[in-house]
């Protein structure tokens, strides 16, 4: 069983001033939402085409989320986490090295799935020297 978040539909925007590093809110604060997603955009004021003055104009958006209970199959629970793991293990092995060979080992316990992935890599771990003698 996992959560999954999604839009309620109900928003708050609050505008501000930056001028440098000084903010004003107009109205301050954040939302009285419990769980919420907040989106930043700003507008540089322009002069010319290529001239801004240190001056922008800011939109904060809040908008609701609502965390919502999802139960899955044991199928799709393991899909979902091979496919995590892949990508975790991928971020740390470098692109030249080799992948030679992939288990996943499963092991379940009451309502608890666990994956183990295990990638066999062939690294280049060798330096090329001339020996001379």
């Amino acid at each position: 069983m996992g959560t999954k978040q999604t839009e309620t539909g109900k928003e708050k925007i609050n505008y501000g001033i930056k001028i440098h590093n000084f903010e004003i809110n107009f109205p301050k604060g954040v939302p009285y939402f419990q769980n919420y997603d907040t989106i930043n955009e700003s507008k540089k004021l322009k002069l010319f085409s290529n001239f801004y003055f240190p001056i922008e104009f800011v939109k904060t958006t809040y908008k609701e989320l609502e965390k919502k209970p999802v139960t899955y199959t044991e199928d799709a629970a393991k899909q979902m986490l091979i496919q995590k793991l892949e990508e975790e293990l991928k971020k740390q092995i470098p692109d030249e090295e080799k992948t030679v060979d992939t288990k996943v080992n499963v092991k379940r316990e009451g309502n608890e799935l666990e994956v183990e992935l295990i990638y066999e890599v062939i690294e280049n771990i060798g330096t090329n020297e001339k020996i001379l003698l």
